[in-house]
């Protein structure tokens, strides 16, 4: 049972990405690993000692560890645009691809002597690099690209870096290896580690790749599998619908059908097991009436209703954060934003959760 066009509607996406839908139920995590070898066999005089030394060579490669890991792509995407400041810049061929732009930054913290984080009286400027997803076709699916821009943009201590590949910083794995008349590290694969430090033009000229492809060889790739929506969770996505001028209501949905209307404790999650059930939250934010240890979740006011429950809420503008228990009903000031969520309960270390945000003042809604 599936709605997918309801889907891309709650989480704004556009249709085309219907194409994508389906569960990660895999990661494969790249590295970019340098194997160096001392090869005693043949010695070199060093020009600055003098001294005879074992020549010493470096390849790179690319390896990758693959691990479970549980999400829905559809998720994932919408998160992506919608909290991490992508653009989806190109589709094609079947393929999607987004993109974030470098970025100017405020570095408002930094460690003190003693390594305790403590806030600057003026934030210093600093930048976040560019960072690019493409989701390409397989024959099993789809695979979710992530890779983004290599070198550190700040110090251990805070301080911005550079944004200068002759400055910027990155350490990588080497493996080292030695040879001699009698032993191949190699061909034994004993090796030592260690983690070198390079700046990312020294990594770029080693490796012969370009920046691009150097994102690429630290990359993410998350395993798109289509799967029935019959049998599995596909898709999670929240809603606040106006009953009236007055009144609010908030919606779960699953696999782009509201929870009343699905059994969906019988689907199977994007963690192999049946969905447990799940608690909703309305959430109201506002800076004026939040203060510092006010409530979990940092906000002026916040309510639990279980599965089933009626999530009707009355809202009237007024000068304060108040609720009525009696009469449901919420008085908010100006400047509020009220967010419904659902989550499901803890399950395999596993908390899904989405939500959906309506602005008070506007009354236009966003995923949350």
């Amino acid at each position: 049972m599936q709605d997918i066009n309801k889907t891309l509607r709650l989480l704004n996406l556009p249709s085309e990405m219907g194409a994508m839908n389906g569960q990660i139920n895999k990661r494969t995590v790249k590295t970019l690993v340098e194997n160096r070898i001392h090869d005693f066999t043949k010695m070199v005089k060093n020009p600055t000692t003098g001294k005879m030394e074992a020549t010493k060579t470096s390849t790179f490669t690319i390896e990758t560890t693959m691990s479970l890991f549980g999400a829905y792509s559809l998720n994932m995407a919408a998160n992506h645009i919608h909290w991490g400041g992508f653009d989806v810049v190109d589709m094609s061929d079947g393929a999607f691809t987004m993109y974030r732009p470098s970025k100017e930054i405020d570095l408002p913290y930094e460690a003190d002597a003693s390594g305790n984080i403590v806030k600057r009286e003026t934030p210093l400027k600093g930048w976040v690099g560019w960072a690019e997803i493409r989701v390409i076709p397989t024959a099993k699916g789809h695979d979710y690209n992530f890779y983004w821009e290599q070198g550190d943009n700040v110090t251990r201590t805070g301080l911005p870096i550079e944004h200068d590949v002759n400055v910027m910083t990155r350490s990588i794995l080497r493996r080292e290896y030695i040879k001699t008349a009698t032993f191949d590290g190699v061909a034994s694969k004993k090796f030592n580690k260690s983690y070198p430090v390079y700046t990312v033009a020294q990594l770029l000229a080693a490796t012969g790749m370009n920046e691009h492809q150097l994102a690429e060889a630290f990359g993410h790739v998350w395993h798109v599998e289509p799967k029935s929506s019959e049998t599995h969770c596909l898709n999670i996505a929240s809603d606040i619908i106006m009953v009236d001028d007055n009144t609010v209501k908030g919606e779960a949905y699953i696999n782009g059908v509201l929870s009343s209307e699905i059994d969906y404790t019988s689907l199977i999650s994007s963690y192999g097991k049946n969905l447990p059930d799940f608690v909703c939250r309305y959430k109201l934010y506002n800076e004026k009436f939040t203060k510092a240890g006010d409530n979990v979740f940092g906000t002026a006011w916040y309510k639990y209703f279980a599965p089933g429950q009626d999530t009707s809420l009355n809202i009237v503008l007024g000068e304060e954060v108040n609720y009525n228990e009696e009469t449901n009903t919420l008085t908010y000031p100006v400047d509020s934003k009220l967010v419904f969520d659902f989550e499901f309960l803890p399950a395999q270390g596993k908390n899904e959760t989405v939500g959906a945000c309506l602005d008070l003042d506007t009354m236009e809604k966003s995923l949350w």
